[in-house]
């Protein structure tokens, strides 16, 4: 893929299972969640987002197993694809380790070329990273992408004809850029305004993007609480979001967007949301203007 929004074409999920239970009161933050979560709600939520993407013709593959990793639902971390392959993501913490061998079996077995690998100290999470046109990508470094992931994110996708690499702290409070910054449109960024950097808003619009800014207190519970910017686009200008984020739909709306919103009410409580939950295999390519 080149962008976030070329249509969408094909993508690579989990849908949750036994794995799920292991997640009790006592040992919920040692998997990285916000709280116990309930796996008959959890997987009506995912499969109903599949039934949403196989309405709008997208082809969804499934990672089957992984009934040690509570985390595999949050299909976006594992890998990031790019215009040449899946790039293979090293996670920072052991409870997610073994989730990118799964998935990277299933893209081989589907024919996708890998062509990369991070290394132990190439900390890097697809959720940290965008390609937002085939010159221009973003990667944010903090908890979980290191310095050296993010280095070796840009050097393969500049070899692949990004020219430009915009780099975004990751602020302590959040996981990866995106849960507050999205792409929507081929020239049109939303962002949190109170945590998207000025530098990186100004390069953004130096290079023709349009940044639509989200006030903090527009998101309910906090930038972190809902996930309202953690969606997907299914192509130009019509995203799939999750429900609850009033203010973030009529914004989107206003700017002439069309909104799909599905429930991910249980699914937050791992720290995931619609964005998260979507291993991107492959969109049409956009044209830069």
């Amino acid at each position: 893929m080149t962008s976030e929004v070329g249509r969408l074409r094909e993508v690579l999920m989990h849908v949750p299972g036994q794995e799920v239970t292991l997640v009790n009161e006592s040992n919920y933050r040692r998997y990285l969640f916000r709280a116990p979560m309930s796996l008959e709600e959890a997987r009506r939520e995912v499969e109903e987002l599949i039934d949403v993407y196989r309405r709008e013709g997208v082809v969804v593959r499934t990672v089957d197993g992984l009934e040690d990793k509570p985390n595999a639902m949050y299909a976006r971390d594992p890998f990031l694809m790019t215009p040449g392959g899946a790039i293979i993501s090293s996670f920072m913490y052991d409870v997610r380790r073994g989730e990118e061998q799964a998935f990277m079996e299933v893209m081989k077995g589907l024919g996708y070329p890998i062509v990369k690998v991070m290394g132990n100290e190439e900390v890097f999470e697809g959720g940290n990273a965008m390609l937002l046109s085939p010159s221009v990508a973003m990667a944010g470094v903090g908890e979980r992408t290191s310095r050296a992931g993010l280095e070796a994110f840009s050097k393969v996708v500049k070899s692949m004809g990004v020219s430009e690499v915009i780099e975004v702290q990751v602020p302590m409070n959040v996981i990866h850029i995106d849960e507050y910054v999205a792409q929507v449109d081929v020239k049109t960024i939303v962002a949190v305004r109170q945590m998207f950097p000025w530098e990186a808003m100004d390069r953004l619009r130096r290079l023709g993007f349009n940044v639509v800014p989200v006030e903090y207190s527009q998101l309910p519970g906090g930038v972190s609480a809902r996930l309202c910017l953690n969606m997907v686009a299914v192509r130009p200008g019509r995203v799939v979001m999750g429900s609850g984020c009033n203010a973030v739909r009529k914004l989107l709306e206003g700017e002439g967007m069309d909104v799909i919103e599905v429930n991910v009410d249980e699914v937050l409580k791992g720290g995931g949301g619609v964005h998260c939950l979507t291993g991107v295999l492959r969109r049409e390519p956009v044209k830069e203007n």
